[in-house]
């Protein structure tokens, strides 16, 4: 359900917040206040945005964060990066010379990230927005994990969005894989779920732990035999001080808590 807060006022807008999750079929926009109240919630087809959309996309924002996908990603353990070496690293990348390369430091999880934002996504949004915040998809999810992570368990983390499963496997709290996948139905996760499983020797998962999903959504219907337990993740509140990578990246929590309610 799309809502606009009753409250909501144009004079505002310089302490407003205006968080974007991009997307070539779908895109959600929020719109945060001082207190971190939603002022509104418009989910539209990215090709044919709504009026409302339209309007408050057209508002003179002073606080703008876009979370594109991310085109190619490669990490590199912190112990072996070397700044010097970043030609190097950009070879696995799909397109190295034809896109801007990005780098992000994650030292929660002992990484760096190497990667390129979906260009096409981010020239459309670069052109309303210049001065916003871009995220690729992967340092917001990152950046979500909950800090308390049992550091005895194997968990597995998933975010869907526009038909792409983002897969991230913890072992003991350390980092073992990431990457995103496009599913049409329960056994297309299943089967990628088990061949993580495979790969890493995991025989089964002691959680699966969901951003933006509800626990009896038809797409995990193979993926919970994997494991006894499914839960949400508990989600930072959108002003916490915590050990996020970009300070932007709860208020995203916020967009997707608001995505099981809506």
């Amino acid at each position: 359900m799309n809502y606009i807060s009753a409250d909501f006022r144009i004079q505002h807008l310089s302490y407003y917040k205006l968080v974007i999750q991009a997307g070539h079929q779908e895109d959600v926009l929020m719109i945060m206040d001082q207190e971190n109240a939603v002022q509104a919630y418009i989910r539209y087809a990215s090709a044919s945005p709504s009026v409302d959309a339209t309007r408050l996309l057209a508002l003179p924002f002073r606080h703008v964060s876009i979370m594109i996908p991310q085109h190619s990603l490669t990490f590199v353990p912190a112990e072996a990066y070397q700044e010097e070496d970043e030609d190097i690293y950009g070879e696995y990348l799909v397109n190295k010379n034809d896109q801007d390369i990005y780098t992000v430091d994650m030292p929660r999880f002992q990484l760096h990230a190497i990667y390129q934002l979906d260009s096409l996504l981010y020239q459309r949004w670069y052109t309303l927005f210049p001065d916003a915040t871009y995220l690729p998809i992967f340092q917001v999810l990152f950046d979500l994990v909950p800090e308390d992570v049992p550091s005895v368990d194997t968990q597995l983390f998933l975010h869907e969005q526009a038909g792409h499963m983002h897969v991230m496997l913890l072992k003991e709290g350390r980092f073992l894989f990431y990457n995103s996948f496009y599913v049409t139905n329960a056994a297309d996760l299943g089967y990628y779920v088990r061949r993580i499983m495979s790969d890493f020797s995991v025989p089964s998962l002691d959680e699966i732990q969901l951003f933006n999903l509800e626990k009896n959504d038809p797409l995990l219907a193979f993926v919970q035999k994997f494991s006894a337990q499914l839960v949400r993740v508990k989600l930072p509140e959108a002003d916490v001080d915590h050990h996020a990578v970009h300070q932007s990246a709860p208020l995203f929590g916020t967009l997707f808590q608001r995505e099981l309610c809506v």
